[in-house]
C-alpha cells in the first residue's frame, strides 16, 4: 500500500519558539509534495540542524530518505520523529510503514497498532496492519484488518483488493471475486485488482453470469477445447489456430489486459512453501531441510511452439499426485536455459517414476528429441553447493542437508511463521485468461531471443517491453541452438 503525502504543519508542530517558521516549513513541504527530494532533503537536513527537537522536519526528511531508496536511513530517521511526538499517530504510522518496506513485520505491526491505539478511526493503519498480518501468515487476522479499515472507509479500493487475496488464500473463492470486482469498481486504474482477478479466475469459475469483459472472455476462453479429437502428434497448426482463437476474443471484448506473469502453473492442493525456502537460502545461504527431499522432472522445449505443446500436454496429463507443474521462460540472470517445463516431486523415486512415463507421453504428443530429466530442489542452490545437484538414483546422495542448519531454520521460522491454515486451491485444467496473456509474455520472449518459429503465430506487437529485453540480454550470455 502506498504511504500518504505529509501533512501540513498543524499547530502543534509550531509553538515553540524556536520552531522554524511557516514559511520555512511551506517551503520544505512543497519541495517534497513537487517530488523534488533533492531541493528537499537539504532543506530538511537544514531545519533539522538548526531546529533538532522539531519533529515535522525529522518526518519528511524520512519520508525523503525513503522516496530516494534509502529506506535503512529512512527508520533511523522516523525512529526520532517518533522519539519527539510519541504521541503523533502519523510519525508512528512512517515508522510502521517502513518497517514493512524492511520486512521488519513484527516491528511494523507494533507500530501499527500504536497508530490504532492513537488514533482509532485511521483507515490507512487498518489497512497497513492487514498487509503486515498477512505477511505474518496470520490470514484471519488480517481479514479481520481489512474488514475494518472498509467499515472506516468504504471507497478504499485498495484494501478490497487486498482483501480478495487474503479471502483467495484462504480457500474463500466467492467472497474472493466479490472483493475484487468491488475494487475494480471503485477504481478502474489499480492493476493489481485485474491481475488478481485473473489470478482468481485460473482456479475459479464463477456459477453466476457476471457482465465485466474478464469474466466474459474467461469464460468463452475456457470453452475452446484442448483435447485434441485423433490422437498422435499435436500439430504447429492446431497451437496456431488455438492462440488466433483466444486472441480475437480478447480483442472482440475490447479487453486491453496484460501481466507481469512469466510462468503457468497447474497447481494441487499442496503448498511446497518456496517463498519461504528462497528467503531463508537468500538470507543465511543454507538449504532448508525440505528441499532435500524435493525433486523435479525438467523438460527443455526448443521452440515457442513447443512450450505451448508442453502446456497442453501439462494441462492434460494424469498422474497419481497430481503434482504441481509449470511451463515457462526462464527470466533468472543467473541460470541458463530458454523454455522449461516443469514437474514437481516429492521422492526420488516418484520423480524417475514420471520422468519415464513423461518421455513417452512427449515422444507421442510433440515428437522426438526432447528429454524427461529429473533434477533435484531450486536451480539456485547449486550455484552455492555444486554437490547438490548430482543425484545418485540408487545409493545416498553426494549432498545431504546439514544439521546444524537446524536452528537457522528454527530461528526463521520464529519471525516468520508458517501459516498451516492456508488453503491452497488447485487449478483448474483448460485454457482460461491468465495462460493465454502469459502465452504473450512467451511470444515477447521468443522475439527476444530470435526464436524464427514465433512469427507463425502472427503477434506483430511486443506487449512486455520487459520479457523483451530480458531475452535480449540472455543471448549475450548463453548460446542457442538454431531453432526448428
Amino acid at each position: 500500500m502506498s504511504d500518504p503525502k505529509c501533512v501540513p504543519p498543524s499547530e502543534s508542530y509550531c509553538v515553540e519558539v524556536t520552531s522554524p517558521s511557516r514559511q520555512q516549513l511551506s517551503e520544505l513541504l512543497e519541495h517534497y509534495q513537487a517530488g523534488r527530494f533533492g531541493r528537499a532533503e537539504k532543506v530538511a537536513l537544514s531545519l533539522t540542524r538548526k531546529f533538532p527537537k522539531h519533529p515535522f522536519s525529522w518526518k519528511v526528511l524520512g519520508a525523503v530518505l525513503k522516496q530516494t531508496g534509502r529506506v535503512s536511513e529512512s527508520l533511523v530517521v522516523s525512529r526520532k520523529s517518533v522519539q519527539l511526538a510519541p504521541h503523533n499517530a502519523e510519525a508512528h504510522y512512517n515508522m510502521g510503514n517502513t518497517l514493512k518496506q524492511l520486512g521488519r513485520f513484527d516491528e511494523a505491526e507494533e507500530s501499527y497498532r500504536q497508530v490504532i491505539a492513537l488514533k482509532p478511526d485511521y483507515a490507512e493503519a487498518h489497512g497497513n496492519l492487514g498487509v503486515t498480518l498477512q505477511e505474518l501468515g496470520r490470514l484471519d487476522e488480517a481479514k479481520a484488518s481489512y474488514r475494518k479499515a472498509i467499515v472506516l472507509k468504504p471507497d478504499y479500493a485498495e484494501v478490497h483488493s487486498l482483501l480478495g487475496v487474503t479471502l483467495y488464500k484462504l480457500g474463500r473463492l466467492d467472497e474472493a471475486e466479490t472483493s475484487y470486482t468491488k475494487a475494480i469498481e471503485l477504481n478502474p486504474k489499480i492493476p493489481e485488482s485485474y491481475q488478481n482477478l485473473v489470478e482468481l479466475l485460473t482456479a475459479y469459475a464463477p456459477q453466476k453470469d457476471i457482465s465485466h469483459p474478464i469474466f466474459k472472455v474467461d469464460r468463452e476462453i475456457k470453452e475452446i477445447d484442448l483435447k485434441d479429437k485423433s490422437s498422435g502428434i499435436i500439430s504447429d497448426d492446431k497451437i496456431i489456430q488455438l492462440f488466433c482463437k483466444s486472441s480475437s476474443i480478447i480483442k472482440r471484448h475490447h479487453l486491453e489486459l496484460g501481466t507481469d506473469l512469466s510462468q503457468v502453473y497447474r497447481r494441487n492442493a499442496v503448498d511446497l512453501n518456496c517463498k519461504r525456502h528462497m528467503k531463508i537460502f537468500n538470507k543465511s545461504n543454507i538449504i532448508p531441510k525440505f528441499c532435500f527431499g524435493c525433486y523435479k522432472v525438467q523438460i527443455e522445449p526448443r521452440s515457442i511452439l513447443e512450450l505451448i505443446k508442453l502446456f497442453i500436454v501439462f494441462d492434460q496429463i494424469k498422474l497419481v499426485e497430481n503434482n504441481t507443474r509449470k511451463c515457462m521462460v526462464e527470466l533468472r540472470p543467473e541460470i541458463s536455459g530458454f523454455y522449461k517445463g516443469l514437474i514437481y516431486c516429492s521422492n526420488l523415486e516418484e520423480a524417475c517414476q514420471i520422468a519415464d512415463y513423461l518421455q513417452i507421453v512427449i515422444k507421442e504428443n510433440i515428437g522426438p528429441g526432447l528429454h524427461a530429466m529429473v533434477k533435484r530442489g531450486c536451480s539456485e542452490y547449486a550455484i552455492s553447493f555444486p554437490d547438490y545437484k548430482e543425484i545418485n538414483k540408487s545409493g545416498v546422495q553426494l549432498m545431504n542437508y546439514n544439521d546444524d542448519w537446524k536452528l537457522i531454520e528454527e530461528d526463521h521460522d520464529s519471525i516468520n511463521p508458517i501459516n498451516f491454515d492456508k488453503i491452497i486451491s488447485p487449478s483448474l485444467s483448460g485454457l482460461n485468461l491468465s495462460d493465454v496473456l502469459i502465452i504473450r509474455n512467451w511470444i515477447n520472449y521468443a522475439k527476444g531471443i530470435g526464436d524464427l518459429s514465433v512469427d507463425l503465430l502472427n503477434q506483430n506487437t511486443v506487449s512486455s517491453q520487459m520479457i523483451y529485453r530480458v531475452a535480449k540480454k540472455r543471448l549475450e550470455t548463453y548460446s542457442w541452438r538454431r531453432f526448428v
